[in-house]
């Protein structure tokens, strides 16, 4: 259930207009950034089955045709989101796939190498799962999901006891989310794909995302927009209450998002 916060958020139509408009009105060179689950696509119990809300590839298409260049930052990998959204009809996009471990441009996937301890926790890892717990392999990182278990939680907690310390001795980091623990290697995050995509001819920046993992995002494109003097908007899309107080604007759902979107056509 939404909360109350989330229930009373007025439509995209009533949302900031000037901040809308600070964004709308300069789409020739704005950046337009958005996690891909949770936020273009409803998050699902089967990941496979994620699908972007219907109408948003259309309006991602048109802010593109407008000037602005259109970027899906995920943590995962960037051929499967690719593949699951539909998104190569977006002309000029760039999707940066498991916390800018990967850039996907112009048909080409640029890619770091696969940190060795990675291969020792695929291994090492499944067997020490709580039942209905799963491990999703990114190869460049791996992630341990608990929505299929039949408490969620507690069995995030119960993977809280002993991940971390083993994810540690192989010289990783662990970063949670929501009902799932995400291992990388050190110093990744959405900080690094933003880093990428904000350059000196940008004229304005959009970034939204619903899990902790996009608040390193959230934060470079505040930073960005401060530092520059150029129009800034970020988004928190759902109920993750520690994203909230980090943006300018919070939505309740994807379709939301698609709508706010495209508002920005409007301005």
């Amino acid at each position: 259930m939404q909360s109350e916060q989330l229930d009373h958020t007025p439509s995209p139509e009533r949302l900031a207009p000037d901040q809308l408009a600070g964004v709308g009105s300069h789409l020739t060179g704005a950046l337009i950034a958005v996690d891909f689950d949770g936020t273009l696509a409803p998050i699902v119990r089967d990941p496979s089955q994620s699908r972007p809300v219907d109408g948003v590839i259309d309006t991602l298409i048109a802010l593109a045709r407008a000037g602005a260049q259109i970027a899906v930052v995920t943590g995962r990998d960037a051929l499967t989101v690719l593949e699951l959204g539909g998104l190569d009809a977006i002309p000029g996009l760039v999707i940066s796939g498991v916390h800018g471990s990967q850039t996907w441009r112009d048909g080409e996937l640029r890619s770091i190498e696969e940190a060795p301890g990675i291969d020792v926790l695929r291994t090492q890892l499944p067997p020490l799962l709580p039942e209905g717990v799963w491990l999703e392999d990114k190869r460049l990182s791996l992630v341990l999901h608990t929505r299929q278990a039949a408490d969620p939680n507690s069995a995030l907690d119960q993977l809280n006891t002993f991940v971390p310390d083993l994810v540690a001795q192989q010289g990783l980091e662990t970063h949670p989310g929501k009902q799932v623990l995400e291992i990388r290697p050190p110093g990744l995050s959405k900080a690094t794909a933003l880093r990428e995509l904000l350059t000196p001819d940008t004229t304005a920046a959009f970034y939204a995302g619903d899990d902790l993992g996009d608040l390193p995002a959230i934060a470079a494109v505040t930073r960005w927009a401060v530092d520059t003097g150029r129009p800034g908007l970020t988004v928190a899309v759902g109920e993750i209450s520690e994203l909230h107080s980090r943006v300018d604007l919070v939505v309740g759902s994807p379709a939301e998002l698609a709508r706010l979107l495209a508002g920005l056509l409007r301005d």
